[in-house]
């Protein structure tokens, strides 16, 4: 076997192929080698389905290349034959831009090339939900009564089956045991015209027809959504319709970071995408959740244009309706989430990339690609203009500007902006006494909005009632019995659950340790918030807003509708509350504990304790309009505070970014996760140590840059280093994952920290090939994580 990638053959207009590449849909890194049988030859090609010996077993994959000869050295001897053509039909066939998508995801995240091409695969050849159905056409049924002989046995027998069906046959009907001889058969009758197949995405395609089309949006826009794309452009991004003109213009690929908020960012958007169609050319929209999806199509569509949605919202069926719906000339505009970034769009212009530092845009399954940059890819391919959007950037995209790698475009209208009010809550203490979250000024801003008759809302990332139920007595704390994560207390339904796999637990009456009674629940949650804040304010109308209370898409329109109708005073909620088109709304808004997640075990922690921050000020009404925001904290010196008070976002960038740096992480470094997971813990820990080893064997032999002296800069657990700028490759562990277990799985991890990624890449993929060879004892698993956007 050998990897075509690395050879090219030119094929000769008078000799058909002889060999073919075809990835199969398994955990395998390169393509299979097979020979073109004399029946299937001149019949395939390069992105068509076929059945493939593998083994012992049978597989359907998916041919990459054809060729007449084999390269120079590669082996002849003991190639197998492609058994048949699968069952897909012709409007199914990968283009050759797809194929090559899927390969860069594979080479740009080390993941399997069999189970990228998945990602590019239409939903429900993906879900495999519907299986076609065969008929019996007029000219099969002259045939079969005027000379059957002039066909094979097989072809015959499956005539005379149609024929006694007329309502068809799918093809597992068809094929209950001899699947490869029956579909070679169907497909000789197929080519002849003598059946036809009729498949789910046929039938999903003819609904496009009705008066509501699946994807398009038939439902009016919610009143906070509203977005008047005729109103005069904002002062601060009057430069913008020029900016997107010449980056259009240009015909290559063309990269802009756009940082604003509200409407400023909107309107960029409607003038983007205008100036998009005009040219001629096609638009894919691509953000991180289905709210902010549908929200984005609705805005798109309350100006005259004509969006489909492709997102987890719709169903397989839905889905499929989409993806072909995309190649019609009329489809001009995809809206969706990470999937859509996948889609078959061609002549792209623009690839705009909404909340471009959501971490829901990076994908937490193999293959794990980020949507940000597949969407970038994507427009380079297509020579696109790239537009990454937020109102707090990631500093990922930041060290892109500062590399000239983009052109950043801050469009920031400080009139808009609330006070904002940083508070320590050492300063009360009676109110810390007391255990409440709310201190005085908290509560006098709540009272205040109650006395306008105005909306106050109060965000607080944390669920559930109790982050925990602590013993008094010997400080034991119930846990999940498959991760190693405490449990959380929920008051009102009265159990406990596990965030990380979802398992509950009923609320115990006494310690499982020491037996004393004395369980009381530490720490506040939503729920729990909710709770002091009836108490404090009973005539209030409260509402909460996190998982346990809007679950599907119509509880989130029953709480808009309830906001709409001024049926609420104050809201509680988590991060849920930034998608319910809440922008400043509120008179007050009170952040109880703004340092919450700033203390996990993440680089990244205070990065995403400011941008919620951001979030949460947005929901504020501006100075102007009374909008006051009070944050709570115990660090009120911490840089991140510092500019969410005075408004400035450089505050918080530049000491982040310096930090970033003194420790080699992104946006200076890329970093690749290595996991080992497995029910035994020696066997896990074993197998994280030997991975080490590979690598450190790997980078001392002089394969990978290491430091100065030739070797890597290994750290052992527990260990800390500020590595300077000549340091190429730094392994770190391995260690205990920060959750080490989860899920029932033990978790060991090693991080590397390079210049190069495709160094990081290539360092991972050649010893997890050695590992993977070897024994697994305890179902031991090794996995690759490029780019992480968390650390355990």
């Amino acid at each position: 076997m050998f990897d075509p990638r690395s050879s090219a053959t030119a094929i000769s207009s008078t000799v058909y192929p002889a060999y073919v590449d075809v990835v199969l849909p398994r955990r395998l890194r390169r393509p299979f080698t097979y020979l073109i049988p004399p029946e299937l030859q001149g019949k395939v090609e390069v992105g068509q389905s076929v059945i493939v010996p593998f083994g012992t077993q049978t597989l359907p994959g998916l041919i990459i290349a054809v060729y007449s000869l084999l390269p120079a050295g590669a082996p002849d001897q003991g190639l197998k034959a492609v058994c048949s053509l699968a069952e897909a039909s012709p409007d199914q066939y990968l283009t050759s831009s797809q194929i090559e998508l899927s390969r860069w995801v594979a080479d740009r995240y080390a993941a399997p090339w069999g189970q990228c091409i998945r990602l590019v695969l239409p939903p429900v050849c993906q879900a495999d939900r519907v299986q076609p159905r065969y008929f019996l056409t007029q000219q099969g049924l002259d045939r079969l009564s005027s000379a059957p002989e002039e066909l094979g046995k097989a072809e015959t027998q499956l005539l005379m089956r149609l024929s006694r069906r007329p309502k068809g046959i799918t093809a597992a009907g068809l094929a209950p045991v001899d699947k490869v001889h029956v579909v070679s058969a169907l497909q000789t009758l197929l080519n002849k015209g003598l059946i036809v197949r009729q498949d789910a995405v046929g039938t999903l395609r003819a609904t496009r027809s009705g008066k509501k089309e699946i994807g398009r949006n038939n439902e009016p826009l919610p009143e906070q959504f509203a977005f008047d794309s005729s109103a005069n452009p904002p002062v601060e991004a009057a430069s913008w319709p020029a900016t997107v003109d010449q980056g259009l213009s240009r015909g290559a690929f063309v990269s802009l970071l756009i940082h604003a908020g509200g409407d400023i960012k909107l309107w960029c958007l409607m003038k983007a995408v205008q100036a998009t169609l005009r040219r001629g050319r096609r638009v894919l929209i691509i953000t991180g959740d289905v709210e902010r999806a549908n929200r984005l199509a609705e805005v798109l569509a309350a100006a005259g244009e004509q969006p489909l949605r492709l997102h987890s919202g719709l169903s397989v069926r839905d889905r499929a309706v989409v993806w072909w719906s995309v190649h019609d000339a009329s489809t001009t505009i995809v809206v969706g989430t990470r999937m859509a970034v996948f889609a078959p769009i061609e002549r792209l212009g623009l690839v705009w990339v909404e909340g471009e530092e959501d971490a829901s845009l990076k994908e937490e399954q193999v293959p794990r690609y980020h949507a940000r940059e597949v969407a970038r890819r994507r427009a380079v391919c297509d020579d696109a203009l790239l537009v990454l959007a937020s109102s707090h950037p990631s500093l990922e995209s930041w060290g892109a500007v500062q590399k000239d790698e983009m052109t950043a475009c801050v469009y920031r209208d400080h009139a808009i902006s609330p006070r904002v009010h940083v508070i320590d809550p050492k300063g009360y203490p009676e109110d810390t006494a007391m255990g409440t979250l709310l201190t005085s000024p908290l509560r006098e801003g709540l009272r205040d909005a109650l006395r306008q008759k105005a909306l106050a809302i109060v965000y607080l990332n944390r669920k559930g009632f109790a982050g925990v139920l602590h013993c008094r007595d010997c400080g034991t704390a119930p846990r999940c019995d498959a991760c190693s994560v405490t449990l959380t207390f929920y008051r009102r339904s009265n159990h406990m659950r596990c965030h990380y796999c979802g398992r509950t637990k009923a609320v115990p009456d006494h310690c499982s340790q020491c037996r004393s009674h004395k369980l009381e629940p530490v720490g506040s949650g939503t729920e729990r918030l909710e709770e002091a804040v009836r108490r404090m304010f009973p005539q209030a109308r409260v509402g909460r807003v996190d998982s346990e209370t809007i679950r599907r898409r119509s509880d989130a329109r029953a709480f808009q509708r309830l906001l709409a109708a001024g049926d609420l005073d104050i809201v509680i909620g988590t991060q849920m509350l930034f998608h319910l088109g809440l922008r400043a709304q509120a008179a007050f808004v009170a952040v109880p504990d703004a340092d919450a997640g700033l203390h996990v075990a993440d680089f990244r922690s205070a990065e995403r304790m400011y941008h919620g921050l951001v979030d949460a000020v947005e929901l504020a009404r501006p100075a102007l309009a009374g909008g006051v925001v009070m944050v709570q904290t115990r660090f009120t010196d911490h840089h991140a505070m510092i500019a969410l008070a005075k408004g400035d976002h450089s505050l918080f960038l530049g000491p982040e970014l310096t930090f970033r740096r003194m420790l080699q992480y992104p946006p200076y470094r890329h970093l690749v996760r290595l996991d080992v997971s497995g029910t035994l813990e020696p066997a896990v820990a074993q197998g994280a140590h030997h991975w080490a080893e590979l690598l450190r064997e790997k980078v001392a032999g002089g394969e990978i840059q290491g430091s100065k002296d030739g070797r890597p800069s290994v750290l052992p657990q527990g260990v800390a280093t500020v590595c300077g700028e000549e340091e190429g490759t730094v392994i770190l562990g391995p260690s205990p994952a920060p959750h080490a277990k989860a899920r029932g799985r033990h978790c060991w991890q090693i991080l590397l920290k390079v210049l190069s990624l495709q160094t990081g890449t290539e360092m991972a993929i050649s010893t997890v090939e050695v590992l993977e060879r070897g024994p697994r004892r305890g179902a031991l698993r090794f996995d690759i994580d490029v780019d992480p956007i968390t650390m355990g």
